[in-house]
């Protein structure tokens, strides 16, 4: 198994050295840090844009150790202008941080991003062999996870979207929603920096495309993409280890020594999104409430140069350098000058130089996806003390920043003040605890775990696999395990394969298998028609040739007069409990239905129980749990395994947990199983396993007949 990295921005970049010889030197940034000694254990091929030497096509690297092949694809400077100057910076850039006055939507642009993405698909499918997998990354390659599906069904695709995913109403501003969507849909696993992101994702895949959405998942052309929060991290132990080198700690001090004054810093890509004017003027209102602190303090502000094509940025870097020119027009007092403005990138040793050196550090986008700055700071700084905006990705991660509103312009002077005389050993503290944070979510197990991940229906587990060799008694829940969650109940057809698995393992020697469901039998029974197969219905109240309990009507309708009224609620009337769906009420309005379906006052020994965007009410005294603790004391012999996939699931978990059996999670979400299969299709990749591995029997009654026995 190879990987495929499809990116942009290539790892390598070529510099021309004296005599005329090119180099490929490592691209900085956290991509090639991450993916880079991956691609060198794994080996496969990166396709990137080839910016730089066009008329060098593919490259083998390292060049010291070709470990695997860089594909540099060739653009015309018509398809830059409109591919990536146009659509991905001048639409989907300006439009995800919230920036829709700056958006530029062109058809013309529009097609160039289609056509170039197509080029990239064609590229990564040349590449493929059967077992690889594909990864994609960031905004300007949106539709390739689409494209490749088309051209390799059965591939594994991962996506990375690198920047916010804005709310619904302002991504719906793009003409093109549909499609973007739906690219990305393509893939198995899509990763993004914050739960946020993924829930603002998931909403307009609601609203969008009229999809069924889980927690954590979407359904697609069959298919349960699963939609991650995985913010990237650092090579932190790296930034650590030069913050500490004689070189860096001699820089830091001439850069200090050339101050003679408390520092500011601030690093930045000169972006709208990054703030920059307005730190600038929150550090000349700072100035004005502080005056005792003019010339003690300086604010070194860092500018590295961006997309300088696109008319904006020009026009941001005129307003900044004006900015800085009138703020120390003001304050500048004996040979003092407020702000040293840098506008140029910086070496990593540098850039670690200039935070060692820093008393604050001032991160305040107005919008960004995650923001690295503030964690390379957090590795390196020993004494200072971490402004964040509340806006960065990163600050849910970084509680022990402090964190500042970037708008708030006297707020943020406030901030600067605490700062700079906070006690030095509540700043080593912060320091001490940001730095924990970070070496458990390193660079290196951001990329292991989505790899992992990624991996997961082609890698089923071995011990669930060796589970085979011994006597099994398998229970299923149905909904999101044996069928994707679809938008109505009458449309969960099983994944592609179920019939066949639970067929064979019907005649199994070494096999009783059962349904265990929140739905009735019946229903059951008309996705998988397999008479021998036993259903223990409402989530154990009904059982095979065992009558249920006398329905309570009179609870049942005072239950239904409470219900409140919403667009898209649906009302499931199973006669013995009252279910009640939400999952096509407005995105914006489910949160309030939800509470109140939750406070409705239940009748007498009635209990609420909570799945995937729907509640049920049912008499207490039944469940999964207590279903399945029966079932399983009618098969001494047999080990026990429940798979399930939600909330309802979890008292079943349980019960295995105590009765020494194995649980199985479907898809993502905090549960009690100790095993977890992405998907449905993972699931019937495990029942087939199993139904494969020895004789079978003809078809049996055992389950029934205990089932009845019990009652």
């Amino acid at each position: 198994m190879s990987l495929i990295v499809v990116s942009n921005r290539e790892p390598y970049s070529p510099r021309v050295l004296d005599g005329g010889q090119v180099a490929w030197l490592p691209s900085i940034g956290g991509l090639t840090s991450a993916l880079d000694p991956v691609m060198q254990r794994m080996g496969g091929s990166w396709i990137a844009w080839g910016e730089q030497f066009p008329g060098v096509g593919r490259v083998q690297l390292p060049v010291t150790n070709p470990r695997y092949t860089v594909e540099r694809l060739v653009l015309s400077s018509e398809e830059v202008d409109a591919y990536y100057y146009g659509f991905s910076n001048r639409a989907l850039w300006p439009m995800c941080h919230y920036f829709i006055e700056r958006a530029r939507y062109l058809q013309s642009n529009w097609e160039a991003y289609r056509d170039v993405n197509e080029r990239f698909a064609d590229a990564a499918a040349r590449q493929y062999h059967p077992g690889d997998l594909i990864w994609v990354h960031d905004y300007q390659l949106a539709l390739v996870p689409g494209q490749l599906r088309e051209r390799l069904p059965d591939a594994r695709i991962g996506m990375f979207w690198h920047i916010p995913w804005p709310a619904q109403d302002v991504f719906r501003t793009l003409p093109w929603d549909a499609q973007i969507l739906k690219g990305m849909l393509g893939a198995d696993l899509i990763g993004m920096h914050t739960p946020s992101y993924v829930r603002h994702f998931l909403s307009a895949c609601e609203s969008v495309l009229g999809l069924e959405v889980g927690r954590n998942t979407v359904v697609w052309e069959g298919r349960t993409v699963q939609v991650q929060s995985r913010p990237i991290g650092i090579e932190t132990a790296t930034f650590e280890e030069l913050a500490a080198s004689p070189e860096v700690e001699t820089l830091s001090s001439r850069i200090r020594q050339g101050l003679q004054t408390m520092m500011l810093l601030g690093v930045d890509r000169l972006d709208y999104t990054k703030g920059i004017p307005e730190r600038l003027e929150a550090f000349d209102a700072f100035l004005d409430a502080y005056p005792d602190l003019r010339g003690r303090v300086t604010l070194v502000q860092i500018a590295v140069p961006s997309r300088e094509e696109v008319e904006s940025y020009a026009q941001l870097r005129s307003q900044v350098e004006g900015l800085v020119g009138r703020i120390n027009g003001k304050h500048a007092q004996n040979g003092w000058t407020p702000i040293h403005y840098v506008y140029r990138g910086l070496s990593r040793e540098e850039l670690v130089a200039h935070y060692r050196a820093a008393d604050v550090m001032l991160v305040t986008p107005l919008r960004d996806g995650l923001n690295l700055v503030a964690k390379e700071f957090a590795a390196s700084s020993r004494d200072g003390v971490l402004l964040l905006s509340r806006f960065a990705g990163a600050a849910s991660e970084l509680p022990e920043a402090l964190h500042v509103n970037p708008y708030d312009h006297d707020g943020l002077a406030q901030a600067i003040h605490a700062a700079l005389h906070l006690p030095l050993d509540e700043k080593q503290l912060r320091l001490k605890q940001l730095r924990e944070r970070l070496e458990h979510d390193d660079l290196g197990r951001w990329t292991e775990a989505f790899l992992h991940e990624l991996s997961l229906p082609d890698t089923l587990p071995d011990a669930l696999l060796q589970l085979g060799q011994q006597p099994l008694l398998i229970l299923c829940d149905y909904d999101g395990t044996i069928a994707p969650i679809s938008r109505l109940p009458r449309d969960a057809d099983p994944q592609p394969g179920a019939w066949e698995a639970f067929s064979r393992l019907l005649h199994h020697r070494q096999r009783r298998v059962a349904i265990v469901t929140g739905r009735r039998s019946v229903q059951v029974y008309g996705f998988l028609p397999l008479p021998d197969l036993p259903v223990v219905g409402l989530h154990g109240m009904e059982w095979p040739d065992r009558s249920a309990p006398a329905p309570d009507r009179a609870a049942i309708a005072s239950l239904a007069q409470q219900l409140p009224s919403a667009h898209g609620l649906r009302i499931e009337d199973k006669r013995w409990t009252l279910a009640v769906h939400y999952r096509n009420v407005a995105p914006g309005e489910q949160a309030e239905v939800e509470a109140r379906l939750r406070a409705v006052r239940l009748p007498a020994g009635w209990e609420l129980i909570e799945g995937k965007k729907v509640v049920e009410y049912r008499p207490g005294g039944y469940g999964k749990g207590r279903a399945v603790q029966q079932l399983v004391e009618q098969h001494p012999g047999y080990l026990p395994v429940f798979i399930g996939d939600d909330a309802t699931d979890e008292e079943a978990f349980a019960v295995m947990k105590e009765l020494g059996g194995v649980s199985i999670k479907v898809g993502a979400g905090p549960t009690l199983a100790p095993y977890r299969l992405a998907n449905p299709a993972a699931v019937v990749e495990l029942l087939r396993a199993w139904a494969g591995s020895a004789p079978v029997d003809p078809p049996t009654e055992v389950v029934k007949e205990a089932a009845s026995r019990s009652g």
